[in-house]
């Protein structure tokens, strides 16, 4: 082992090449093993020499700082941060030895690649690929930071964390992770060669039922072992970077959870072993790579812990994260975000922003890992991570949408404002009618009711003796005409048998005569027939009494509403409109969405106007004279019963008319016209 020697840097620094470093390196490993690289194995041991090497020197570092034991105790977050990295690089070392210490890289594992190669790619750049002569800072920027290239091969050398202006050249093999579309894309954009692990031909002579089901478990504990464990990694940090005893806790219910998983993991890939068609050099590499995995979330748990037990954190530990190559942050979406109602995908990755969700937490909940399709509300509190120039996109991006957002508050505050007044007299005018017509209704009932009892009685009586005159003179009349024509025809016809030479003038005497005999007797049966038509429409009114007062009672209301409603209208309109107006204003001022200006200051105004004109109709209706209008519902009752009254005696008027007119009239008036008529005929026979 190479001395340590002491060297001049900054626990700052020594942290965040630390941290920069440990963040690749089991992508890394794991790329080694799925692509089968020995040499990339041998980079990750190197790599790891180097977090040991930054480890010592962050130590001795931080002993020159210690003069006592607060400044030890202040000091002790960076300590565990930089043990707990090394664990992880050492965790990522015996991830890569599965390759290096002559382990057979089980099936398994070339499944897992073929599930998980999704985020992770290794490609050799051909003559015509597009990305040649570009730098990898200019690839990463026009994918929008969705991929990460954190390997570089030239002249057979693998270049670890290249630097961002170096230039790809035909010829040149990269390693990149990052979300699933960007990583399509950075596989098409190659050109060359893009590595897949092929899937392991089945054995047609072995039945492998029960293996298959076996495998097929293990796939996914280990890809629910290493999903877990990175994003642990990532949230310790967040929650030491933020003090968040949720996020820590978080991590401590993941790390149990991982347990869990490597637990069963490891009994099934220990009944793989009954079989004997399993290498058990294979299964011990398997063994190799979950114990591994779970280490990586028990150094994020330590990570965690120093939120939990209570820690101070240090500030260097901001400043590493500030200024290390991938960025987390913590944001409580806005309702003018970007990501509003976006759905998280697989590997929760934002695709769009380059970006990656690690928990987030609804409102008055606590801090979870989402799953797949979880749809992002306003309100929501996320941690994000992803490569710091991503991040910083992301952010400026929410803040200029805001800014956006803001502008169009402000131009629809500004639409809405030259809506108000023609919006508000519509909202107000309706509401007062309303409100005027709503609180008339009772009073306005009151004074109808007292106006019909009032005016039915006597509109009745009076509709009875009008009916019964009306059709006892009818009856009469028509009963007389009749009868008077039926004598004269008859008189004429005898006389003329007898007296052939009856002339004109005699015929008018004949018939006058019997009219003016007929006429006399009728007007004293008339006054029969009117009674008895009067009795029978004075009986039938009563009898239908309640639909008299009922048609008398609509009119009245109707009429003292009209009365009472003009009055209480005009004072509810000015109280009305005054507090439609302020509570739209008020609107205009708090809006914080776009939406249609006429909409904003009538959603406000309405529920404002409506009370106001309630509260003010209800007083005007107690103050306004009702002295008008129960005269006029006096005057709507009376015509009303007298108009009812009138049809419903009408009817029974003409029927008794008719019935009495037949005994009365045609017996009196017949006696008395045939009387006339004989002496008119004799009169003229002797002439």
């Amino acid at each position: 082992m190479t001395k340590v020697v002491y060297e001049p840097i900054s626990a700052k620094d020594a942290l965040k090449q630390i941290k920069d470093l440990c963040s690749i390196m089991v992508d890394l490993a794991y790329s080694a093993i799925l692509f089968e690289d020995k040499a990339l194995a041998d980079e990750v041991k190197e790599l790891r020499d180097s977090i040991v090497h930054l480890e010592y020197l962050l130590t001795m570092s931080l002993q020159l700082t210690v003069r006592d034991g607060r400044a030890a105790e202040a000091t002790l977050p960076l300590v565990v941060l930089g043990n707990a990295s090394t664990d992880i690089a050492n965790c990522a070392v015996d991830i890569a030895n599965v390759l290096t210490k002559g382990f057979t890289v089980h099936p398994t594992i070339k499944e897992l690649a073929q599930k998980t190669s999704q985020n992770l790619a290794r490609g050799k750049i051909s003559e015509e690929s597009i990305l040649k002569g570009y730098s990898i800072r200019e690839i990463v920027e026009k994918m929008n930071y969705s991929v990460s290239i954190f390997a570089v091969r030239k002249d057979r050398k693998w270049l670890i964390k290249p630097d961002d202006e170096m230039q790809l050249e035909a010829g040149d093999s990269i390693i990149a992770s990052g979300s699933n579309s960007g990583i399509s894309l950075l596989k098409m954009l190659i050109g060359g060669t893009t590595e897949e692990i092929s899937p392991v031909d089945d054995d047609d002579d072995i039945d492998q039922g029960e293996i298959e089901v076996l495998t097929d478990n293990i796939v996914d504990y280990l890809i629910g072992l290493k999903d877990a464990s990175e994003v642990m990694v990532d949230i310790a940090y967040g929650a030491v970077l933020y003090n968040s005893k949720e996020l820590a806790q978080l991590v401590s219910n993941m790390e149990k959870r991982v347990n869990t998983i490597r637990n069963k993991a490891e009994l099934a890939v220990l009944k793989l072993t009954k079989t004997s068609t399993e290498d058990i050099s294979s299964l011990q590499g398997l063994l190799r790579i979950i114990e591994a995995t779970e280490d990586i979330s028990d150094a994020a748990n330590q990570i965690a812990k120093i939120v939990l037990e209570g820690i101070p954190s240090h500030p260097i530990i901001e400043l590493v994260i500030g200024e290390s190559d991938e960025s987390i942050f913590e944001q409580t979406v806005e309702k003018a975000s970007v990501i509003v109602g976006k759905t998280i995908p697989s590997g929760n990755y934002l695709d769009e922003f380059g970006i990656r969700v690690l928990a987030l937490k609804r409102a008055a909940g606590h801090f979870f890992k989402p799953r797949r399709r979880t749809k992002i509300r306003v309100g929501d509190t996320i941690v994000f991570t992803g490569l710091k120039n991503a991040c910083t996109a992301f952010q400026q991006r929410e803040e200029e949408a805001v800014v956006e957002k803001e502008a169009e508050i402000e131009a629809t505050k500004k639409a809405a404002e030259k809506v108000v007044e023609e919006v508000v007299d519509k909202v107000s005018e309706e509401a007062s009618e309303k409100a005027a017509k709503k609180a008339t209704k009772k009073v306005a009932e009151e004074l109808a009711t007292k106006a019909a009892e009032k005016s039915t009685e006597k509109a009745s009586k009076k509709a009875a003796s009008e009916a019964a005159s009306e059709a006892a003179e009818k009856v009469t009349k028509e009963t007389t005409d009749k009868v008077v024509s039926e004598i004269v025809s008859e008189t004429i016809e005898k006389v003329k048998e007898e007296h052939p030479d009856l002339d004109e003038k005699q015929e008018k005497a004949l018939k006058d005569a019997v009219e003016t005999a007929a006429k006399k007797s009728a007007e004293e049966a008339k006054k029969k027939v009117e009674q008895a038509a009067k009795e029978a429409a004075e009986e039938e009114v009563e009898e239908k009494s309640d639909v008299v007062m009922k048609k008398a009672k609509r009119a009245a209301s109707k009429k003292a509403a009209e009365e009472i409603e003009s009055v209480v209208k005009e004072t509810v309109r000015s109280d009305t409109e005054r507090a439609a107006k302020k509570a739209a204003t008020n609107a205009i001022k708090e809006t914080v969405t776009v939406e249609k200006p006429e909409k904003i200051v009538k959603d406000a105004a309405e529920g404002p106007a409506k009370e106001a004109a309630k509260e003010s109709a209800e007083r005007a209706v107690e103050r306004t004279d009702k002295r008008a209008a129960t005269k006029a519902a006096e005057e709507a009752a009376t015509e009303a019963a007298e108009k009812e009254a009138k049809k419903v005696a009408t009817k029974a008027a003409k029927e008794a008319a008719e019935e009495v007119a037949k005994e009365v009239v045609e017996k009196e008036v017949k006696e008395a016209a045939q009387k006339a008529a004989d002496k008119a005929a004799e009169k003229v026979t002797k002439k």
